[in-house]
């Protein structure tokens, strides 16, 4: 028994490594640097679902929610959109009027005509009148992908099925300030378990960035999309379970050989 807890301790210790190497090479380059009170450069120009060449300045006059995502994603990315739809479907507020939607593919490869079918399908998710020029998708060229990525703190990374990037709703207010940053309040993997936000959240960072405050909400850790099968952050999860189990068999295994020494020890005494 005794040999044993050393060879339990060194297991532990490797499955802890194990652990921290994942995170760090996956949070490596990948993440959001929140740039609060910071502004997002409104001279880019971008392509709108129509093909229409458009300056930001002409689409952000309104207290705006910004979204940068790939088009292309079949897995996060649909998930967030459609609970920006199902939240947006809850307001009180009047889309054009008191707020505008804008969401940007940060993967140079996406079309127009990719932007206007995904635009049609999400705008028809709200279920109820939506003004068309409420909620933009735009496309654009790499360079000015990097500009507005790097001022909105969004940092991702091309691999081999797609990227590996944060979800998060950006808000902005009508000079482009960065006033919040709204993560994702449940997600799970799987249709059972879509992406949803807080309707007095939302609501309320949009209040805010229509006076033009900076609210820093609560810190979380933000949600990574990765392509296909998130099956690093299975594997992640999987270690984190295996040492939960490793660490409750070390801790009974020494309280049973705790109790067999101290018997032994009493019966010797007798």
């Amino acid at each position: 028994m005794k040999k044993a807890f050393p060879l339990v301790a060194i297991l532990c210790l490797l499955i802890c490594k194990s652990v921290f190497a994942y995170a760090e090479k996956t949070s490596d380059n990948i993440g959001i640097d929140e740039k609060l009170g910071q502004s997002i450069p409104l001279d880019l120009t971008f392509r709108d679902e129509k093909g229409t060449a458009v300056k930001l300045m002409d689409i952000v006059d309104k207290p705006t929610v910004f979204t940068l995502v790939y088009y292309h994603c079949s897995h996060i990315c649909p998930q967030m959109l459609l609970g920006l739809a199902e939240v947006l479907s809850k307001l009180e507020l009047v889309p054009g009027r008191d707020y505008k939607v804008v969401t940007l593919s940060f993967d140079d490869m996406d079309t127009p005509a990719t932007a206007g079918d995904l635009k049609r399908n999400y705008v028809k998710a709200i279920n109820k009148p939506f003004p068309e020029d409420s909620w933009k998708f735009l496309t654009g060229d790499r360079e000015n992908l990097k500009k507005i990525s790097d001022a909105a703190g969004i940092k991702y990374k091309k691999v081999m099925h797609g990227f590996i990037h944060p979800e998060v709703l950006i808000f902005l207010s009508r000079d482009g300030k960065i006033t919040r940053y709204l993560h994702v309040s449940k997600f799970e993997y799987g249709v059972g378990y879509p992406v949803t936000f807080l309707a007095a959240d939302f609501s309320g960072a949009l209040a805010d960035a229509s006076k033009g405050i900076v609210s820093a909400g609560i810190k979380r850790t933000p949600l990574l999309c990765f392509p296909h099968e998130p099956s690093l952050q299975e594997k992640f999860f999987r270690i984190l379970g295996i040492l939960g189990m490793v660490t409750i068999l070390l801790l009974v295994s020494l309280f049973i050989y705790l109790k067999v020494a101290g018997n032994k020890s009493s019966g010797g005494m007798k």
